[in-house]
This record gives structure tokens, sequence and C-alpha cells, in this order.
């Protein structure tokens, strides 16, 4: 669902092996890795908060920094998402690809973000879509049909596929 030759971001970028298949799959001209690797036990829901990750996030840095080193297409920005989505350019990507803290208030204000960065007609992405479904508040599921309802209306089309969600802005 991807165009091929686009200028994208993952935000969540782990161990890096989405990574490789989007520069495979989606040939982008530029896709920035968006991660703090950085061990957060305060989310032990997520892998990195998980105890037995503590002494790993810089492993797992340098090892997507050794992935894709000598990859003009790959920018690695290692910070909070907040902060290294804002400091890309307004309108400057094609779409980005969301997999970072799932818990709210971070996930909305990743989709947030994300549409002053996204192009008209680009797309917003990402995983876990039924993350923590049963619970009584399912954060991304919820983030993501509280931007398309309130802040969206007919200006884009949700698309899920599995665990997977597809934004697709109009044309500005």
């Amino acid at each position: 669902m991807m165009p091929k030759g686009a200028v994208c971001a993952e935000v969540g970028v782990w161990e890096g092996n989405f990574s490789s298949r989007i520069l495979e799959i989606c040939e982008p001209k530029e896709l920035h890795l968006i991660d703090p690797w950085l061990y957060q036990p305060e989310f032990s829901n997520t892998g990195f908060g998980k105890k037995k990750n503590e002494d790993l996030m810089e492993e797992k840095y340098q090892m997507v920094v050794d992935k894709f080193k000598g990859d003009d297409r790959v920018k690695i920005h290692r910070g909070k998402s907040d902060e290294m989505l804002a400091a890309l350019p307004d309108g400057s990507l094609d779409w980005v690809y969301l997999d970072g803290n799932h818990n709210a208030p971070f996930i909305d204000h990743d989709l947030e973000m994300s549409l002053t960065k996204v192009k008209p007609n680009g797309i917003i992405s990402g995983d876990d879509y039924a993350w923590m479904s049963d619970a009584l508040n399912a954060p991304v599921k919820t983030a993501v049909e509280t931007i398309v309802l309130s802040k969206l209306g007919d200006k884009a089309k949700l698309t899920l596929l599995a665990n997977q969600y597809f934004i697709q802005l109009a044309r500005g």
C-alpha cells in the first residue's frame, strides 16, 4: 500500500528488522528511523520497559547503526518521537509508520504530530491496532478512531489490514 520512492519515517525501530523490509519492499528515497533506544521501566507492558531489556538498548541501537551503515537513504534519529518528529519539516513525509510507544497519550501525540509531517494525500500507518483490546481502553485503536473521526472526518480513509492501520489523507 505504500508508494515506492517516498520520503518516509518509521517510529519505533527496535532492531531494525521491519526497517529492512521497508527498504526492500517500498524502496524509499529516504527513510527516517526514529527510536530513543531507551529503557523505560514505567512501561513494563512494552519491550522497551521489560527488565530483561534494561541493558540491551545500547546494543540494539548499535545493531541498527551497523545494519544500515553505508545506506545513504537511511537517517537514524535517536530520541523520543515527539522531539524527533518535531525536528522534521512540516509536510516533508509521504508516509509514516507508527510502532513506538502504544500507550496513551504517546500514540495520540505521534498521530497528531504525523498530521503535520505527512503531506496531503499521504499515509499515516502503524502496527498493533488491537493492542490491549481486552482492556477497557485499547490505546492505539482509540487514538486512531479519535483522530479519524474528530480531526479528519471525510478528509481521510481508514483501512485495517490484520493488526495494521492505514489512514489515507485526502489531497490538500
